[in-house]
């Protein structure tokens, strides 16, 4: 009785380690996929990196601006101070607002 129960448990043993192996295989070629698609992702980054670089180079866009929109650099007399915008005056019953828009107020 007792070697019976030996084999059995021999038996148990070699099958539970043969599943664990299996498992064992099966998650390390998981991670070997995750691992080559984590290096593809940093080839990619690096090379969109690049292209970012590339596309927001300066003299590149000061290039294609004067080419393309007729874009020149602001001159001083453009620049002004906040207090010199003209605001349309708020009417009585809006004491305390100041309107930007020149638009008319909504009636309610």
């Amino acid at each position: 009785m007792a070697r019976l129960a030996l084999i059995v448990i021999f038996a148990a043993m070699a099958t539970g380690m043969f599943v664990i192996k299996n498992k064992v295989i099966t998650l390390e070629n998981e991670l070997e996929q995750i691992n080559m698609r984590i290096k593809e992702d940093q080839k990619a980054l690096h090379v969109l990196k690049a292209e970012w670089t590339y596309l927001n180079d300066p003299a590149r866009i000061r290039l294609l601006s004067s080419r393309h929109a007729r874009m020149k650099p602001l001159r001083a007399e453009q620049i002004i101070s906040f207090s010199a915008i003209p605001f349309k005056k708020a009417p009585a019953e809006d004491k305390g607002f100041i309107r930007v828009s020149f638009a008319a107020a909504v009636q309610e």
